[in-house]
């Protein structure tokens, strides 16, 4: 005879997990074992049946992938869906026929969506603004609602998925969040209730922060320029030291006086005039500091003939004149390096 209506301990599972019942103090001699399942939609199924040495398995129960555990003498189940709700029981039968009862009342839960906290404006007057919060969940189903605002205790909030609050706007930043749960799972929104009331004042503060960060890239950028225009100064040349040039020429070679037929003197050089270009300039020499020779360049040019007035006492031409007179032409460089 069967021991009085058993109690169902109670067994949430999520979608997908896997169910483990295991008995309570099973009875020391027993000879028999079943497990068996009131669906809530009102069938009844036979899932396994052990004894001392063999263990059978329902049809049903082998799709299910029912497992059991001789060890512990429990009942798994993989990949569960809200189609395996219901009462699971296991029924031990003694040596002497007592048939002993332990059950499990099975539920399979969807996992808590992410819930969206919005705050309705109910009304604003002198300062003081009325607003309703409410917790919307996509797919809530049985699920609890915990509210939790700073100064105000949770229990005093309720558990429903609205709330109703009354905020000033000089009042500091109040973050209220909204929990909601399962006995599988759980998951929370929040929002500032002071800067839903009042978008105008939140709107200020926040621009403080990007007005100090602009101020801050601002002052970065002058001081980066006045940098550069502060070294490109020191580099120029100081005033009054420009660089100076000097040429220096010589005629090399001798002179021979004929005339012509009339009746001019001309002179005529066998030779080479050199120019020599001498720079003297302040910031340092031409050669790099690391180099241990210099370079000196020379201008050789073939002396011209040059036609003078009959007369015996000529004034001496002036090196400016000779300058002006270097043909392009016969020019040559010629140079040396001086170590």
């Amino acid at each position: 005879s069967a021991l009085g209506p058993p109690k169902c301990q109670e067994q949430a599972v999520s979608v997908g997990g896997t169910l483990q019942l295991q008995p309570e103090k099973p009875p020391r001699e027993w000879t028999r074992l079943e497990w068996r399942v009131t669906l809530d939609g009102g069938d009844q199924q036979w899932i396994l049946m052990a004894d001392n040495k063999t263990v059978q398995y329902s049809e049903a129960s082998v799709s299910r992938g029912a497992v059991f555990q001789e060890e512990t003498l429990s009942l798994q189940i993989h990949l569960l869906s809200p189609a395996d709700n219901g009462v699971y029981r296991a029924q031990f039968e003694g040596t002497s026929g007592t048939l002993i009862h332990q059950c499990f009342r099975v539920l399979v839960w969807e996992p808590v969506g992410q819930p969206r906290l919005e705050a309705r404006i109910l009304h604003r007057e002198q300062g003081w603004c009325n607003v309703s919060l409410l917790c919307i969940v996509p797919d809530a189903g049985n699920v609890s609602y915990e509210w939790s605002c700073p100064g105000d205790p949770p229990a005093a909030l309720g558990h429903q998925p609205q709330l109703q609050l009354r905020v000033h706007e000089d009042a500091n930043r109040t973050v209220c969040g909204c929990n909601v749960s399962n006995p599988v799972s759980w998951s929370t929104d929040s929002t500032d209730v002071v800067a839903a009331c009042f978008p105008a004042a939140s709107g200020v503060f926040s621009f403080i922060p990007w007005l100090a960060v602009g101020l801050a890239l601002a002052v970065s950028v002058a001081l980066f320029v006045i940098c550069c225009w502060w070294m490109k100064r020191g580099k120029k040349p100081p005033g009054g030291h420009d660089e100076q040039t000097l040429t220096v020429y010589e005629e090399v070679g001798k002179a021979q006086t004929g005339r012509d037929p009339n009746g001019t003197s001309e002179a005529m050089v066998e030779g080479n005039t050199i120019y020599a270009v001498v720079s003297t300039k302040m910031q340092g020499p031409r050669c790099p500091p690391d180099s241990e020779r210099c370079t000196v360049y020379s201008t050789v040019q073939p002396t011209r003939m040059v036609r003078f007035p009959r007369c015996s006492h000529s004034a001496p031409q002036a090196s400016s004149l000779k300058r002006k007179r270097l043909d392009p032409a016969l020019v040559s460089t010629a140079y040396v390096e001086v170590t």
